[in-house]
């Protein structure tokens, strides 16, 4: 049966889950489907079409997490007696769902990082990211850095979880023990850090509600 496109993006997906993003080559996608490496790039031209197409493959994963906003050209506006979704909640869940997205395959934050022309599904993301802001009451503009940030602050944060590999941050209510730092040099950071370091799920829990609350905190009055 001749190779489809979406059996070199299934069998890419696969390799790279079981050993990483370094490993990753079109010689091995080839073995992997049982064809000569000539095959694969009947399907993309280059690696960096391959890398491409995984990366929004993983964005893609987590839409299902992000709540659609309203597609107003304006914040929307309510009367007091209807419901009104609340958009740091909407915004948070966001920002979790595509961390997950991200955690759920080895490098899977270096390979959304590593492209800087957004796919499909990246597009979607993004939009719904500002549109989320917006509904917070942010205007376009500053909606679409909210937007933009959130997804920078993520992605960050989980390329050094990936990067850092080290099991203990993943387990909730388990700290980290802290280097030493001399409290007459650095006070603070070691005031801070005599408490050990908290988990992930934690640490990212806590970056987020600052973003979401400075976010909302830009709102404009509602008409």
């Amino acid at each position: 049966m001749p190779v489809r496109r979406a059996d070199v993006i299934d069998a890419a997906m696969e390799l790279l889950d079981e050993s990483g993003l370094d490993q990753l080559s079109t010689r091995r996608i080839a073995d992997r489907l049982g064809v000569r490496v000539g095959a694969i790039y009947w399907h993309v031209k280059d690696k960096d079409e391959l890398l491409a197409e995984l990366a929004d493959r993983v964005v893609g994963s987590c839409l299902d997490g992000v709540p659609v906003p309203d597609g107003g050209a304006e914040p929307p506006t309510a009367p007091p007696s209807a419901p009104v979704a609340d958009p740091a909640a909407r915004l948070t869940a966001a920002a979790h769902a595509v961390r997950d997205a991200m955690l759920a395959h080895p490098d899977g934050a270096a390979l959304v990082a590593g492209h800087a022309v957004p796919g499909p599904n990246s597009l979607v993301l993004a939009d719904r990211l500002c549109g989320i802001a917006r509904e917070a009451g942010l205007p376009l503009p500053l909606a679409a850095v909210a937007g933009d940030t959130l997804l920078s602050y993520v992605t960050g944060f989980v390329l050094q979880e990936q990067r850092r590999g080290d099991p203990l941050h993943h387990h909730p209510n388990t700290s980290v023990p802290a280097p030493g730092f001399a409290p007459d040099r650095l006070p603070h950071l070691a005031a801070a850090l005599a408490e050990g370091l908290p988990d992930d799920d934690t640490a990212f829990a806590a970056g987020i509600d600052l973003l979401v609350t400075a976010v909302t905190s830009r709102a404009r009055p509602r008409r």
